[in-house]
């Protein structure tokens, strides 16, 4: 899966806890964040190789809340506790690790998690056992 559709998948999860109206960004604004609003990027991404044509792939991602000046505490603490209850599955994959941490003098929520998933890196055409015939004791 790339990328791009990952954060626009975590962004359908975010409006899904928050509504349709949230302000979703995944791109730096030049002139600044509109608050209150998310910001989603990938951090890091890491992929190992496996037998039988197989690759591991882990995805980290950031989500940063920027929460506007009124009542900025209790919104981070609010939006802390939604994305920690409400934030299980991104498409069909489970966030794990996820970690919330709020600064209250930058008025700001990160959130970061990551993704495991497992894909087939080629197709196998060859032909599979269709079954097995065993002749042999026991004693």
């Amino acid at each position: 899966m790339m990328d791009r559709d990952t954060i626009e998948e975590i962004a359908q999860v975010l409006q899904q806890i928050f509504g349709e109206d949230t302000v979703i960004y995944a791109e730096n604004q030049p002139n600044g964040f509109k608050e209150p609003s998310f910001y989603v990027r990938n951090t890091y991404t890491n992929a190992d190789y496996e037998l039988a044509g197989y690759q591991f792939i882990k995805q980290n991602f950031q989500v940063i809340y920027f929460a506007s000046e009124e009542n900025a505490n209790e919104q981070l603490v609010d939006v802390s506790n939604k994305l920690l209850a409400g934030f299980q599955y991104v498409g069909q994959d489970l966030a794990l690790g996820k970690t919330c941490t709020a600064d209250s003098m930058e008025r700001t929520l990160d959130l970061q998690f990551f993704l495991q998933r497992r894909y087939a890196t080629e197709e196998d055409d060859s032909e599979k056992m269709k079954g097995l015939d065993y002749n042999g004791r026991t004693k």
